[in-house]
């Protein structure tokens, strides 16, 4: 399917006709989607305009909405589909260069409107709130954001990737030096080529926490203020019905989704018919079962008191204010004040995991096939969610799966266990996938033998590097300031 075809090409000129050796209505060869401009592209090359530009993209939008999408392979559908996506990034860095433009010149005020938000809501019908962040992006773009800006430019990474990135740098203390907001917004770059906007939201979330002195400080404000405004609504319909709504803190709401998740596995019929019912549907009912379990003044139906797992460095439990502490998280990467993690600790059924020098935690070799607790909590926390390609389904609702089958001499060890959700699961053992453990991270080799599915760069290493860099560099200043003058 092609990218870049024909129609008019900007010049008034009709294009040549196709080879003869091409059939009638064949796609012309898409754009290899992994190609990388070496730098943002030029505006004005060869005295072109933004009017001639439009209508070279309208003419080949035109030739791209009436290509017989039929007549491609599916290896020419997913090129085409990655490559759209790649010009699709480029597109809107020349819609947010425009739009910046737009915000510079007040072109808003022609036509009345009170501000350029107001003018892109009425002239495109583009929500209120949307239109007001894309403005505020445009103009980050075109003045603290140009590394972002060249990356977007190059279908680097996507709108909504340098939107996160705004708003992290935005979050940075007041005092973070210049330098070190420069390799801030170059590490986010960088993860943004692997991770999707929720993922990078999250990277920069712990980024900013570790970047800021009096980051617990605030952490434990914020969930003061959110633990003071949680709240459930029921409300009673005219038909009997109940319906609920409300909002919690992370650690309330990580707690009840604790208590609700293992009662709201699907549950087979007798004869191995699958369960049918929606996810909503199962956590009702994990929640009506609780509340029939406190009624009757008992813990619940499951055979373990349900768990909430709170991660904490040790170093961050024993200083939480140390600058630069890496903050203890929720499942899902929330990060939690060393307030909150303490107040935890004390009512905890704690699950100590020992590790080795580089992090890797214990083993417990073949005397046993079942995964024992320790390491199968080991394995989660390393893992985060399910391993195979870019599935973000939570640890915690994953199988732990021996990498190298127990059958064959693999061992029930954290160098042999990985997360996967059900369905990947199964794809493994249909498919006979393997996997390959590289550091701590997991490779899935194809049967086919075709080219691996590998995971994103580990992220938390070059979160390190920052914040010592920072550290450095405050510290060093710190030291210069107070040295009594002429003296070194």
């Amino acid at each position: 399917m092609a990218v870049e075809d024909g129609g008019r090409d900007g010049t008034g000129e009709q294009p040549a006709p196709p080879a003869p050796t091409s059939p009638p209505n064949a796609p012309a060869p898409t754009p290899d989607p992994t190609t990388e401009p070496d730098a943002e592209p030029a505006a004005g090359q060869d005295g072109a305009t933004v009017a001639d530009g439009l209508a070279a993209l309208t003419a080949t939008l035109d030739a791209l909405l009436a290509a017989e999408t039929w007549r491609c392979t599916d290896d020419e559908v997913r090129a085409a589909v990655v490559g759209l996506e790649r010009l699709a990034s480029r597109l809107d860095a020349v819609r947010l260069r425009l739009l910046s433009t737009a915000e510079e010149r007040r072109v808003g005020r022609a036509s009345g409107a009170p501000s350029t938000a107001d003018w892109l809501v009425g002239a495109t019908t583009t929500r209120a709130e949307h239109a007001r962040r894309r403005v505020d992006l445009a103009v980050a773009l075109d003045t603290d954001l140009a590394p972002t800006r060249t990356a977007l430019a190059c279908g680097d990474l996507t709108g909504d990737h340098a939107g996160v990135i705004r708003t992290a740098l935005l979050r940075l203390h007041p005092d973070v030096d210049p330098a070190t907001r420069a390799d801030a917004q170059a590490f986010l770059v960088e993860q943004a080529r692997h991770l999707d906007p929720r993922q990078l939201a999250r990277v920069g979330r712990h980024l900013t926490a570790r970047l800021d002195p009096g980051a617990d400080d605030d952490l434990a404000r914020t969930e003061a203020r959110q633990e003071d405004q949680r709240q459930v609504r029921c409300t009673q319909t005219d038909d009997g019905a109940w319906l609920l709504s409300g909002v919690l803190d992370p650690v309330g709401g990580a707690t009840l989704m604790a208590a609700l998740e293992p009662l709201s596995t699907p549950r087979p019929a007798s004869d191995g018919t699958p369960d049918t019912r929606s996810h909503a549907r199962r956590l009702a009912d994990a929640l009506l079962t609780v509340a029939d379990a406190h009624l009757a003044g008992r813990a619940g139906s499951s055979s373990s008191r349900p768990r909430l797992l709170v991660t904490v460095p040790l170093a961050t439990l024993l200083d939480p204010a140390a600058p630069g502490a890496a903050p203890g998280h929720l499942p899902g990467g929330h990060p939690v004040s060393g307030e909150t993690a303490g107040l935890l600790a004390c009512d905890a059924q704690l699950v100590p995991v020992l590790t080795t020098a580089e992090g890797r935690p214990l083993d417990v070799g073949r005397s046993v096939y079942a995964w024992p607790e320790a390491i199968r909590t080991a394995i989660r926390l390393r893992d985060q969610t399910c391993t195979f390609g870019s599935c973000t389904r939570p640890a915690e609702w994953c199988h732990v799966h021996h990498v190298t089958e127990y059958s064959r001499g693999g061992s029930t060890s954290e160098r042999n266990g990985t997360c996967l959700c059900g369905h990947h699961h199964r794809l493994v053992h249909r498919q006979g996938w393997r996997g390959e453990l590289r550091g701590t991270q997991v490779v899935w080799h194809p049967p086919d033998s075709s080219d691996p599915h590998v995971p994103p760069p580990p992220w938390r290493e070059r979160v390190d590097r920052v914040v010592d860099a920072w550290r450095r560099r405050a510290y060093t200043d710190c030291e210069t300031a107070t040295r009594p003058d002429g003296h070194s």
